[in-house]
């Protein structure tokens, strides 16, 4: 069974061969960490993690990247408000007012590079009010019913559509 096999499976709650095996990469204090703790400087951690594991390396298949954003359109602008007291106050691409240690830039809450703790203060949408001045339209084109026939509109029997991180498509 390939890993998009067993993945599949899974979601589907159906047995796959054995369970799936995607832990996720580590943050960089996570692999800094590991470093100090006997990980070899440019060893993969990945192929590391599998060998204490004594699970065999699968053959991987180059994923497609299909360059699609699931970040909000558009995005707010990052920027710090205020430094104070070892602190930020900054503005996230989501709009959202947030504080956090000034050991951090805001470019960690973006990327999700490491553990930072945060403290809301503001949202960008916080009632019916907010939304409405925020919104941006959508094009009459792209709103679902306007322009296309209903066939296109129902979904078509025999395929499934899963989002997690990205996009999956797959016909059973």
């Amino acid at each position: 069974m390939t890993p998009r096999e067993r993945f599949v499976k899974t979601l589907l709650f159906r047995p796959p061969d054995r369970v799936p095996f995607s832990p996720g990469g580590p943050r960089e204090s996570t692999l800094k960490a590991w470093r100090q703790q006997g990980l070899p400087d440019g060893a993969d951690w990945f192929q590391a993690l599998l060998g204490e594991l004594g699970i065999a390396p699968e053959a991987v298949r180059p994923q497609p990247n299909l360059w699609v954003s699931f970040r909000m359109i558009p995005e707010f602008e990052e920027r710090v408000i205020e430094h104070r007291d070892g602190k930020l106050l900054v503005q996230d691409w989501m709009g959202a007012i947030v504080e956090i240690a000034d050991t951090f830039d805001v470019t960690y809450l973006r990327a999700a590079k490491d553990f930072v703790t945060r403290k809301w203060h503001k949202f960008p949408v916080e009632n019916r009010a907010d939304w409405e001045r925020i919104r941006v339209p959508e094009p009459p084109s792209r709103r679902r019913g306007e322009g296309r026939s209903a066939e296109v509109q129902e979904p078509i029997p025999g395929w499934h559509f899963i989002s997690c991180t990205s996009c999956v498509t797959y016909k059973e």
